[in-house]
């Protein structure tokens, strides 16, 4: 009974060396085996991780100055307004009229202030005599224009002849105080003579 107890255990021993040699025969470790594209994948995965990074860090940062900029320019808007809304109390304090019906004809009327501002200093006299300067003998003027700032004038009058109309666009133009006369227009009239319409610029500085 021993004996056959041991032959089995010495089969079953057998066996399971035989089992055993034939699978460390057949197995394959892939841990051992070189993979040559390995290298390089990892090296792009861990370039791609790094560049990731760098986005979402720019990206943080990007958000972060465009937060304080949005701060400062809500801070600066808001400084602007209190001055806006401290120069209406003030000017309503004072009766000055700031609605905006009144800053839209403030451009007509600050046009008419200056208009009667340059009125004021401009010289008739010194106007009118260099104008006389340049008049020839034989010619008249039937009237005298300017222009809102006193340097385009419009003239018109009669000459006795397109001679006399010539001379006075040349002494007009060699005139210290006039430049650029251009003829509007020129017609030999019922009574024989040449009227015409004449605009020429007026120095006002005499240069």
């Amino acid at each position: 009974m021993l004996t056959s107890l041991r032959v089995g255990i010495g089969r079953v021993a057998a066996r399971m060396a035989q089992t055993v040699g034939r699978r460390d025969y057949f197995q394959i470790s892939l841990a051992t085996r070189y993979r040559w594209y390995l290298r390089p994948v990892r090296a792009a995965l861990m370039a791609s991780c790094v560049g990731f990074c760098m986005a979402i860090v720019w990206s943080i940062a990007q958000t972060v100055l465009g937060y304080e900029e949005v701060r400062r320019m809500s801070a600066e808007l808001e400084r602007i307004r209190q001055q806006d809304q401290q120069v209406l109390a003030e000017a309503t304090q004072e009766g000055i009229d700031l609605s905006d019906q009144a800053m839209q004809q403030l451009p007509a009327e600050v046009a008419l202030a200056n208009q009667l501002l340059e009125k004021r200093t401009f010289s008739w006299t010194a106007f009118l005599a260099g104008l006389e300067q340049a008049i020839p003998p034989r010619l008249a003027l039937t009237s005298v224009r300017l222009e809102p700032g006193g340097t385009l004038v419009h003239l018109t009058g009669s000459a006795m002849t397109l001679e006399d109309l010539t001379a006075f666009s040349v002494g007009l133009q060699d005139h210290p105080k006039f430049k650029d006369p251009v003829l509007a227009q020129h017609r030999v009239g019922p009574s024989g003579l040449v009227e015409f319409a004449v605009t020429v610029r007026y120095r006002r500085g005499g240069a």
